[in-house]
């Protein structure tokens, strides 16, 4: 048993906090194909990465946190992809290849077993270690050991995706607008369309995902309608709004410039 067991047990840290900025590499996957993290990043792609020992208690997160990102596939189809790397890069690819496909039980995924990928880029190891990487700033928006909080991986995924442009042409159209753009006041209005009754919240996010303000309207009607956003505590810079009515969501991206 590697020696990073000892580590795992003592350490066990959430998203955000250890690393802010994902480590580049170019490097062949197990299959023979190259990889050049930072050109995937910045085409648009959200990278999960699964660190693993292989062992027995990383099962169950890796396998979860493959799920989730296979939830994406229909929505995101090719922007949301999921890497399985060996922690220490000490484990042949047949290894880690085999540990997955029989073990946890999913189809075969890019495998990684070279020193460039490695779990010690993103802090402490964990059995296993789980990151989300997105946007061309290559900010790290989820990095947890030794297990899987899903709601939070599920929302980082959902905001690295925000900001790596891909997210606005997903999901229903609402024909959402907002007036003006760039808003040069302290207000602006977003006009949009409902398909139904329905209850309507309106989120603002910055550009690395992080929520500066939330409203929620209660139900409103079908057909056309309109809300002014009071925006005067936003500094200069590029934003998005997301309007979510019912199950479905939009996203729209502005700019304030005073």
């Amino acid at each position: 048993m590697k020696k990073t067991l000892l580590i795992a047990i003592t350490f066990m840290f959430a998203s955000t906090g250890i690393a802010q900025t994902a480590t580049d590499f170019t490097i062949n996957d197990c299959g023979g194909t190259s990889h050049h993290l930072f050109a995937e990043l910045d085409a648009g792609k959200v990278i999960v990465i699964a660190f693993v020992d292989p062992c027995g208690s990383c099962i169950v997160p890796s396998g979860n946190a493959y799920g989730i990102v296979q939830s994406y596939a229909s929505s995101y189809p090719g922007k949301v992809v999921f890497y399985l790397s060996d922690d220490v890069a000490n484990s042949p690819c047949s290894t880690l290849n085999t540990w997955w496909t029989s073990t946890v039980g999913e189809p075969a995924v890019p495998t990684f077993s070279d020193p460039a990928c490695v779990g010690s880029n993103y802090g402490a190891l964990g059995m296993p270690k789980i990151v989300v990487l997105g946007g061309n700033n290559h900010h790290v928006f989820f990095n947890q050991n030794n297990g899987l909080d899903h709601a939070n991986f599920t929302a980082q995924i959902d905001a690295a995706l925000l900001v790596s442009n891909v997210a606005e042409n997903a999901t229903n159209n609402f024909q959402m607008y907002l007036f003006p753009n760039p808003v040069t006041g302290n207000s602006a209005v977003l006009k949009y369309n409902l398909n139904e009754n329905t209850e309507v919240t309106v989120e603002v996010m910055n550009t690395i995902g992080e929520k500066v303000k939330s409203i929620s309207y209660g139900k409103q009607a079908a057909g056309k309608n309109e809300t002014a956003l009071t925006l005067d505590a936003l500094s200069d810079g590029l934003y998005f709004v997301k309007l979510t009515a019912g199950k479905n969501s939009q996203l729209l991206k502005f700019a304030v410039k005073h």
